[in-house]
């Protein structure tokens, strides 16, 4: 495709980027569509964001794509935000309007629709999430506006322990803290929960070796499900798989959040199977 000055751009912000298969799948949409626009991924770290920021609300962008670790970070940079994105504290989607930037988070609806097409029963389920960043806050805000049992978030910090209670004063008592310091608990709760999911990164690449569960863990065959989708198998998918466990990669999240990215950039219902077929090719190169 040729780039002119009537070409919308669409950036994807964050840091670092090079494992992202983001760019292919968008600008294979975009021919499909017969869309003028461009995505490219801009690294950015998150204390120059504000000045990239202010740059792009000049440029003929489209909007943008914000990816971690600046989810939360660029709430302070937009005009408006979403109602959902609002309440889920995080944006992973900016849209441009004459330099009026509105945020926008599809990345639970993603994972939502992730999860449904591999026939996981949601209002049924204990979900284990380890992490609580931006895709995780907007997982479990969607996990508990769809109905989930108990969201039980483990993290390094004291960020788990808050977004429960976010999540605890608008739908009732769902969510239960975890600090994975405390191991004895973390085992526990681990073993009782249905579905065990990663959203903290470890094990994404160039690190795929790295994992954040023992697959001793795993004996009782959770459905497991990674965020990362490069490499396709993360070290706990592959012991997860080894273990008998149902896994799930987040290809699947990066299409269908990709999918609605693009209806709201362009106002017009994404390629979905275009999409689909073009991360297949680049797996298919891996």
């Amino acid at each position: 495709m040729f780039v002119t000055v009537d070409t919308k751009l669409v950036p994807l912000l964050g840091n670092p980027l090079a494992h992202s298969f983001s760019s292919r799948m968008q600008n294979a949409a975009y021919a499909a569509m017969g869309f003028d626009g461009f995505y490219f991924p801009i690294e950015v770290p998150n204390e120059h964001l504000g000045e990239i920021v202010s740059a792009l609300r000049r440029m003929n962008v489209a909007g943008f794509a914000i990816t971690a670790p600046a989810k939360v970070e660029i709430l302070q940079y937009l005009d408006t935000l979403d109602p959902l994105a609002a309440q889920m504290g995080a944006c992973n989607t900016v849209v441009n309007t004459n330099g009026l930037l509105k945020g926008y988070n599809t990345d639970g609806a993603g994972v939502i629709a992730s999860l449904l097409q591999n026939q996981v029963d949601i209002s049924s389920s204990v979900f284990f999430a380890f992490g609580a960043g931006g895709s995780a806050k907007a997982a479990c805000y969607a996990l508990a506006a769809k109905g989930a049992k108990t969201l039980i978030i483990a993290s390094r910090s004291d960020s788990s322990s808050h977004l429960a209670a976010e999540l605890n004063a608008t739908y009732g008592p769902i969510a239960v803290p975890c600090r994975v310091s405390d191991e004895n608990t973390l085992e526990d709760m681990i073993r009782s929960s249905d579905v065990l999911l990663n959203f903290s990164g470890v094990g994404m690449a160039p690190n795929g070796h790295e994992t954040w569960i023992d697959k001793s863990l795993l004996t009782h065959r959770p459905t497991c499900f990674d965020a990362t989708y490069n490499p396709p198998k993360t070290q706990f998918l592959l012991d997860a798989e080894n273990m008998g466990c149902q896994i799930i990669n987040g290809t699947g999240m990066l299409i269908h959040q990709g999918a609605l990215q693009i209806e709201l950039w362009t106002g017009r219902p994404a390629p979905y199977a275009v999409m689909e077929a073009a991360i297949n090719d680049i797996l298919s190169e891996h």
